[in-house]
């Protein structure tokens, strides 16, 4: 019983640290960062910032899929936070060194018409991709959610 509320817990805190703070981020800082401060700065900024995103997405996501095959699920339970994580990985490490490297504040006076729309297509397949992370991630709490309910609603004694 009590490694059950260890594992749901552990879940629970993972998904809502994770869908938390990149709703924060998306919805608040960046937001903030691009109203106060020069464009180069909060660009830097949330390049900074979508590093521990990423990494905390990626490890929020195993912790949900280990906690998941601890309580004995499989299946999507498990497989959806594990493809998240991959994206989250795969996003740090490939797309955004891509965008980080064409950035106006990275090239400087080096900066041509060819890598400012280089720069946009890359960062629009970044703000993308961080969406459909997130929105995956929302979705991943309601089926979590769901599960819970129904294992709970078939844990309780039924009166007749």
């Amino acid at each position: 019983m009590i490694s059950r509320i260890v594992l749901r817990t552990s879940l629970w805190l993972a998904m809502g640290t994770w869908v938390g703070s990149w709703a924060f981020f998306a919805f608040v800082v960046s937001r903030i960062a691009f109203q106060v401060l020069p464009g180069d700065i909060a660009g830097d900024l949330a390049g900074s910032l979508l590093t521990i995103l990423h990494y905390g997405g990626a490890g929020a996501a195993l912790v949900a899929a280990a906690a998941a095959i601890g309580l004995g699920r499989r299946g999507w339970s498990v497989g959806f936070p594990l493809l998240l994580a991959i994206l989250c990985l795969a996003s740090e490490f490939w797309l955004s060194p891509e965008v980080a490297a064409v950035r106006p504040s990275t090239l400087g006076e080096h900066n041509t018409v060819e890598s400012q729309q280089r720069f946009r297509i890359l960062h629009g397949l970044s703000l993308g991709l961080f969406m459909a992370i997130h929105l995956a991630s929302l979705i991943l709490v309601g089926l979590y959610a769901r599960r819970d309910t129904l294992e709970l609603a078939d844990a309780q004694p039924h009166s007749e």
